[in-house]
């Protein structure tokens, strides 16, 4: 895990809820070096493409999004 200013970013194999990766504007990065964007929204987080849109639904918990990110994106 790195830090740009305070921006997060973590790479798709060490992201994990327990640290505090799960952080509006935390920047992923997948395998492939694709970079994906957490974006808290009113009913949970959203996983955000490099275009802006959600790749992901909605994700209601810390834990979604882990298992979202760890799983989904790994192939990205």
């Amino acid at each position: 895990m790195f830090s740009i200013g305070k921006i997060m970013q973590v790479k798709t194999t060490e992201f994990t809820s327990l640290k505090g990766h799960v952080a509006d504007g935390c920047i992923v990065v997948a395998p492939s070096g694709k970079q994906f964007t957490i974006k808290n929204t009113m009913r949970g987080w959203s996983v955000l493409g490099v275009d802006g849109l959600p790749v992901s639904g909605n994700l209601p918990s810390a834990l979604d999004v882990e298992y979202f990110v760890v799983n989904g994106l790994y192939s990205h």
